[in-house]
């Protein structure tokens, strides 16, 4: 018996329709977050690029900051990089989450994640120019960990926060009865999820910074 080619794979096509779904559905449930962390990494790909555009004297300042920023990790303490880690993260998480209870605060809640990045590239892009090379490895062991997991905090902080936002703007616009009340209970609970992880990882900065900063001189 003969079978064309297109009735042999017939048996595929259920499996491919759900796997076209399945990525459909994913992709619709982390737009949100996968829009949030662009614009996150935009802010980091605009802050290394400034840093080649700057002036002299922006420059000055600059490396001011990162080298007094370097300076002082080195004499921290292990509570003291905690503090300043965690401190970092949770000012940012603040903002948003008082963002999330205003109506009209979408830009600012997209803001925040942008402004944060830009001050990584800057930071990156700044220890880069000033050290070369012998930036990498440092900014690859003592820096990156921290940034990376606080840069996905900050996109679920801030998911969280628009989602909020736009919730009660919506139910403001169309006078709707919603159980706000346990709306904004999920939402608190949820921000202090985001600072015990912000806690976390300030920890774990202080941990990864104490074992290897003897590594890298810069």
């Amino acid at each position: 018996m003969y079978f064309s080619p297109a009735e042999n794979f017939d048996f595929l096509a259920p499996k491919q329709d759900r796997f076209l779904k399945s990525f459909q559905q994913y992709l619709k449930s982390h737009l949100l977050s996968g829009i949030i962390a662009g614009i996150f990494l935009l802010g980091i790909f605009l802050g290394a690029i400034l840093v080649k555009h700057s002036s002299a004297e922006t420059l000055m300042v600059l490396r001011r900051l990162i080298g007094n920023y370097v300076e002082q990790r080195r004499v921290l303490s292990f509570s003291g990089v905690v503090s300043s880690t965690f401190f970092s993260i949770f000012s940012s998480l603040l903002i948003l989450f008082f963002c999330g209870f205003c109506t009209i605060a979408q830009l600012i809640i997209l803001a925040i994640p942008f402004l944060k990045g830009l001050g990584y590239g800057f930071s990156v892009g700044m220890l880069y120019a000033e050290h070369g090379t012998k930036a990498i490895a440092y900014v690859t062991v003592l820096m990156l960990p921290a940034m990376v997991l606080g840069a996905l905090l900050l996109v679920a902080a801030s998911r969280s926060s628009l989602k909020m936002s736009i919730s009660l703007l919506h139910t403001t616009l169309n006078d709707a009865e919603q159980n706000s009340r346990q709306r904004m209970k999920r939402y608190v609970l949820r921000y202090l999820l985001f600072t015990g992880i912000c806690l976390l990882i300030a920890i774990a900065d202080a941990v990864v910074y104490q074992k290897f900063n003897g590594l890298f001189f810069l």
